[in-house]
């Protein structure tokens, strides 16, 4: 069955986009929006989804992904060198023919009816921070009430400034590429700020069921699935982070 409507969120790492998603999937009415196209980069989609053709990969994509009441959400992180093989694929697979791989019209069949989403993090230092002491420690993730996976002194030695550099940029170069899709294809976007979203989560999930013509209203927005993975060692390499990046400045800005 073809779903209703669609939605894409566009993210960062470390900007919530997991605890968003599994909110809107458990009220029943906001898809099962996931990362479909997380996988290494010299897969493609119908490999990795076992199929031959482009109708059987959306039809696949639909069955599993859409609620009952005909909604199907996607999250998905881009840069170019992933995106440019899988919009590649979808182009080949449908015989489109001078169609641009930025070009909305190559997702619009998959994802009908489409709205999308922007996630968005103010503070990029401590999405910085906290992106490099997941890929430390693999705790992407906390579940609530779960203690964490390590004691302070596991992490002794892993501050990395190099490291945390490399992904302050690489976070601003997303968020830049996700915004020029946007303008070439002139969407506009509902934007979400991390920092407003965990201080407003419920009315944050009810504002996107809204968005999505959903009925929000009599929903029962779950309490949330995920707790912050923060602690005091985030909060010291932010500290230290903070003054690394302005050593040796005249005027110091934070």
């Amino acid at each position: 069955m073809s779903p209703k409507k669609s939605y894409w969120i566009w993210f960062t790492p470390r900007t919530g986009s997991t605890l968003l998603c599994k909110g809107l999937e458990l009220t029943g009415i906001g898809g099962k929006p996931g990362e479909f196209f997380n996988f290494p980069e010299e897969d493609s989609l119908t490999n990795h989804y076992c199929v031959k053709t482009y109708e059987a990969l959306r039809e696949k994509l639909w069955r599993e992904n859409t609620s009952p009441n005909g909604i199907v959400g996607i999250k998905y992180s881009l840069y170019h060198s992933s995106y440019d093989k899988l919009a590649g694929e979808i182009i080949s697979l449908r015989n489109l023919t001078g169609v641009a791989t930025l070009d909305w019209r190559v997702w619009s069949d998959l994802f009908p009816n489409c709205r999308h989403i922007f996630l968005s993090r103010r503070d990029k230092i401590r999405l910085a921070v906290s992106w490099w002491k997941a890929i430390q420690d693999n705790q992407w993730h906390r579940l609530s009430e779960e203690p964490p996976t390590h004691e302070a002194n596991y992490y002794e030695g892993k501050y990395n400034f190099d490291a945390l550099l490399h992904l302050l940029k690489e976070s601003n170069l997303r968020e830049a590429a996700t915004q020029a899709f946007f303008d070439y294809n002139g969407i506009q976007p509902l934007t979400i700020i991390y920092e407003d979203f965990v201080r407003h989560y419920e009315e944050t999930i009810k504002s996107i069921l809204c968005y999505l013509d959903s009925e929000a209203e009599a929903v029962r927005i779950a309490p949330e699935f995920y707790t912050p993975t923060a602690d005091e060692v985030t909060e010291e390499w932010v500290q230290r982070f903070r003054g690394d990046l302005q050593k040796g400045w005249e005027k110091i800005i934070w």
